[in-house]
């Protein structure tokens, strides 16, 4: 006689997630990728190209989704969110908050001119140098 041993076939909890950094497809280059949970912090920023000025994004990860809360910059003009529910300004910088924008991926063309870079809670993760000018850039939560 053997003895009966339960063995469960899921998890209780959110399913373990990365946050990839990647070329967009058909390219298959990944650039990084590290766990992440919803209270890890992901900021993207890079130079304006015009004015020369900083511009940040904060995302967290909610299901398979990035979801933009804040943005922070020093101009308003075309294409900046202009109703947040919390607004801040600190010296030069605007602070718009509460913004609850939901993304499958975020997508851009990575550009060493405006010094695009990711930090992951506070700390750099992506230099400007580590994917090369022009390349179609993209990054994206992904069970593990």
């Amino acid at each position: 006689m053997g003895l009966g041993i339960a063995v469960p076939t899921s998890m209780s909890g959110p399913a373990p997630r990365r946050l990839v950094i990647r070329q967009q497809e058909p390219g298959d280059q990944v650039y990084r990728s590290v766990p992440i949970d919803g209270d890890d912090e992901v900021a993207m920023t890079w130079m304006h190209s015009v004015d020369k000025t900083p511009w940040w994004e904060y995302y967290r990860a909610d299901g398979d989704e990035l979801v933009l809360d804040c943005t922070e910059l020093s101009l308003m003009g075309a294409g900046t969110p202009f109703e947040a529910p919390q607004t801040e300004l600190d010296g030069d910088m605007i602070r718009l908050c509460g913004l609850d924008e939901r993304f499958p991926a975020v997508r851009w063309i990575h550009s060493h001119r405006v010094h695009h870079r990711i930090y992951f809670n506070g700390e750099l993760l992506l230099p400007t140098r580590a994917i090369g000018h022009h390349v179609r850039a993209e990054m994206i939560l992904i069970g593990d």
